[in-house]
């Protein structure tokens, strides 16, 4: 009987595991979202023209040089709903993006950064809006 019931919650705790790391990668849900909107949506590395200008109008040299390592998205169009261009990063997981957006600041950490970003609409998962306004962004915040 021991054994029947070791096996059963192994069971449940390596499907609870399963389903709670699928469920905050939210890349392929934005992905669909802008793609439906008319957007073209491509991966590209921190050496693509456009990537760079998004890049360096929102963030510091440092967290560009870290960003590479992450998957980032940018999406463009030319139909007249599309015309503003949107990127953005995907983290391995949310924790990885919150340590990101956090600094330290006279020995604490500062998460003031990533609270903004969150209230604003620009975190959905593990994922991470290049500060944007406008539809890419209810885009982003709607998938």
């Amino acid at each position: 009987m021991k054994k029947i019931i070791v096996g059963v919650v192994t069971a449940l705790l390596t499907v609870i595991l399963c389903l709670s790391l699928s469920g905050c990668d939210k890349s392929d849900k934005i992905k669909s979202a802008f793609e439906s909107e008319g957007y073209n949506v491509t991966i590209v590395d921190t050496n693509n023209d456009t990537a760079k200008k998004l890049l360096s109008a929102a963030l510091t040299q440092e967290q560009i040089d870290e960003v590479g390592k992450y998957g980032i998205y940018l999406c463009t169009g030319s139909g007249v709903s599309s015309i503003v261009p949107a990127m953005y990063i995907k983290f391995s997981s949310g924790s990885a993006l919150k340590d990101f957006l956090t600094v330290e600041k006279d020995g604490e950490k500062d998460t003031a950064a990533y609270d903004t970003a969150k209230e604003k609409g620009y975190i959905n998962g593990n994922c991470y809006l290049l500060p944007i306004v406008g539809k890419p962004l209810e885009i982003f915040k709607n998938a």
